[in-house]
């Protein structure tokens, strides 16, 4: 990218955290829901500090959840800064790591023709537009972090809009696919798209490599994402993705 696109994402990223930062401290607190004092909090203390010799379901079925994203709640929850503060760090944090990638979705998609300043006005107009959505505005100025969950999906979304993205990029992508299917296993129900990252449109055929490498590339981000979690309930429970699928592992 040049200079200047590198400018405007910068930009872009530093008003959207500002934006979303100026809800909390306008409020002047941090949105505690019922789903933050039931496990979200509580699953950020285990993601630091195992407690199944202490309780094994404090925060009921909630308790098996991946605890991983719901750390900086936590660790935020714990500094002696206010409400307040302490959302405005949050809220700002998930606007700027949202914000990249959908621009450079938005980038490759967008065709780079007409004025300089309308490719730009396009662009802000696509990351306003995602910004839009439900989630995210639910998740302003609340503990709620099913956009983090999202991250990793959203940038494999800006590897694949590259132009003729070679099968290399394919398995990153997948591999990213199969991380955010981790952190959320409802992400799962589209993963069904990577069907369409196999087709590569200077061959009449689906090409066996790159099915190969998209399949081997979501396995992996997938696995190395969740072992972690997957091996401790493992040793609890007798099932990797407890409480779920029961039948298979007999619990």
């Amino acid at each position: 990218m040049t200079r200047t696109a590198w400018i405007e994402l910068l930009l872009l990223t530093v008003v959207a955290a500002a934006l979303a930062a100026s809800v909390p401290l306008h409020a002047g607190l941090w949105a505690w829901s019922w789903d933050a004092l039931n496990h979200h909090v509580y699953l950020g203390y285990i993601a630091e500090s195992s407690r199944w010799h202490l309780d094994v379901v404090a925060a009921s079925v909630q308790s098996w959840q991946y605890p991983y994203l719901y750390w900086p709640v936590y660790r935020l929850s714990q500094m002696d800064i206010g409400g307040a503060y302490a959302g405005a760090l949050w809220s700002a944090g998930l606007a700027a790591i949202l914000v990249p990638p959908v621009w450079l979705t938005s980038l490759h998609l967008l065709p780079a023709s007409g004025a300089a300043a309308q490719a730009v006005f396009e662009r802000v107009a696509a990351c306003a537009l995602a910004a839009s959505s439900v989630v995210v505005l639910s998740s302003v100025g609340t503990t709620a972090n099913d956009p983090l969950a999202a991250v990793p999906l959203l940038w494999a979304v800006a590897i694949m809009t590259v132009p003729q993205p070679g099968d290399r990029r394919a398995a990153v992508a997948a591999a990213l696919w199969g991380a955010s299917t981790a952190f959320k296993l409802s992400n799962g129900l589209f993963l069904p798209l990577l069907l369409f990252w196999w087709w590569v449109p200077v061959r009449p055929y689906l090409p066996l490599r790159r099915g190969l490498m998209l399949a081997a590339g979501a396995a992996a981000g997938f696995v190395g994402a969740y072992a972690p979690w997957g091996w401790q309930l493992w040793r609890v429970t007798g099932n990797p993705f407890y409480p779920f699928f029961a039948d298979p592992f007999g619990r």
